[in-house]
């Protein structure tokens, strides 16, 4: 390498450090991170197939993209959302209420406006031998949209344990969610500007879904202008939510032509807003059941946190003593070269970050073991160096040609390292990805400050006539050179 290059190589490369460490600092930009660094809920669902069904990738796709809407909903900053095999991994850094996390992410949020055909009550003698046992969430059914049949009422909040709740014989569905095109959460009004303390949910339908409301409201109004019941059923998932009469102002064949429909939820805010956001973001196409969820609270991922940067701290001021040691000026270029290294390690990570990268302390531990290996490149190095100058050569002619010798084996030692880790990502899950993902990219980095760092500066510095034997090893070289007289 001719001094020009050298010069240029360095100027070029210390501009980048130089530019990152400018770039995070006016920004405030850092590392994407993960949930066992920042705390927050982790949840792994897995869909519910019944017997004799096959799970299909393209409704899984689906289901994904639903649970990432209500993830947006709640305003979770940088979740993750990803596939495992069939099972759906979701987390959520920052939020601790995993229960909350649980009932938004996993609600089917199944929504159905069906006629009611006939209501049974527990007094009733037929009540037990007529569709589900509403005791046990178990057997509800589970109604096709054009499929009628019998499904369980909801219970009052007040209700007593020993209460059961009604039976509603119910027609196909009418309108379905997919006809939401938005959910609001509101206070229950009383009229004339009274709340009465509970919460609703005002659905507005688009325009094919108001139309086909518009019908089965003006029919049931008929109904009840002959004396019917003309209930309509709010069914949610697998249970009636409510089942509202027709409104006096509510005209035959007329129907509510506004689009709207109305949701009481009771008194509870929380309750009223979850359901708004679980209907405006749509109902999941398959049934999810949490097989794992887990709370790292806030303190704990600092805690990792912390014990991961000391690790490699501590790490790289051992190595950075070790250098010294044994190799003087070397040492000391090989601590720059570590320096120049970490920068651009932290300012690829923070990037990708942009991009959806989340480190992980699995991550981190990966950029642990790659100092080792960037230490290793320059060791390679100025081994090298030492062997040309036992043979006599100068130290301008030594640097280059223990480059050109070394090279070969760090990038022979670096493509297998790399090859490693390209090999453990695509077939590891979790964690495990992000150690290989970061031990590669540090090996790439490491080839890159090894060209465009450390050999430019020993180049220099040769050349000038800085670097002498003595200020490299001055006693293995002189029992060296003279072995070799």
């Amino acid at each position: 390498m001719k001094r020009g290059r050298a010069i240029a190589a360095l100027v070029v490369i210390s501009l980048v450090v130089v530019g990152i460490a400018v770039w995070m600092g006016v920004t405030g930009s850092r590392p994407r991170l993960g949930l066992d660094l920042r705390g927050g809920v982790s949840v792994t669902l897995t869909p519910v197939v019944q017997p004799g069904q096959s799970l299909d990738s393209a409704v899984l796709d689906e289901t994904i993209e639903v649970i990432r809407r209500r993830v947006d909903s709640l305003g979770v900053s940088e979740p993750e959302i990803s596939r495992q095999g069939n099972d759906v991994l979701v987390q959520l850094p920052g939020l601790q209420d995993r229960d909350r996390a649980l009932e938004i992410i996993g609600d089917t949020a199944k929504l159905t406006f069906r006629p009611v055909t006939d209501i049974v009550a527990s007094s009733e003698e037929r009540y037990a031998s007529t569709g589900p046992d509403c005791a046990s969430e178990d057997v509800l059914e589970t109604l096709a949209d054009d499929e009628p049949g019998i499904l369980c009422g909801q219970l009052a909040d007040d209700a007593a344990p020993e209460d059961l709740p009604l039976k509603y014989g119910v027609g196909p569905a009418v309108v379905t969610g997919d006809a939401i095109d938005e959910a609001l959460s509101r206070p229950e009004s009383a009229g004339q500007g009274a709340v009465t303390g509970n919460w609703e949910v005002q659905v507005t339908f688009d325009s094919e879904g108001a139309v086909a409301f518009a019908a089965i409201t003006g029919q049931l109004a008929c109904e009840r202008d002959q004396g019917g019941a003309g209930l309509l059923a709010i069914v949610l998932d697998r249970t009636v939510h409510s089942a509202p009469s027709m409104d006096p102002q509510v005209t035959c064949g007329t129907g509510i032509a506004d689009g709207t429909a109305i949701i009481t939820v009771g008194g509870e805010k929380q309750a009223s807003d979850d359901l708004a956001l679980v209907l405006r973001t749509g109902a999941l196409p398959i049934t999810l059941e949490p097989s794992t969820a887990t709370t790292v609270s806030p303190t704990l991922g600092a805690a990792s946190l912390r014990a991961g940067l000391l690790a490699g701290a501590i790490g790289l001021a051992l190595v950075m003593v070790w250098l010294i040691y044994f190799y003087r000026l070397l040492g000391l270029i090989a601590m720059a070269g570590l320096v120049v290294f970490a920068a651009l390690v932290v300012g690829t990570i923070t990037l990708l970050g942009r991009a959806g990268f989340t480190l992980t302390l699995a991550g981190i531990a990966g950029i642990i073991v790659s100092i080792g290996v960037a230490a290793d490149s320059s060791i390679i190095y100025f081994e090298r160096i030492k062997d040309e100058l036992a043979t006599g050569r100068t130290m301008r002619t030594s640097v280059q040609r223990a480059f050109s010798q070394s090279w070969r084996t760090n990038v022979t030692g670096n493509t297998v390292t790399f090859a490693a880790a390209f090999v453990l990502y695509f077939l590891a899950v979790g964690p495990v990805r992000g150690f290989a993902f970061t031990l590669g990219l540090a090996t790439l980095v490491d080839l890159l400050v090894l060209g465009v760092f450390t050999r430019p500066i020993v180049i220099l510095l040769g050349t000038r006539g800085t670097l002498t034997p003595r200020r490299i090893s001055a006693r293995r070289l002189a029992s060296a050179a003279g072995d070799a007289a």
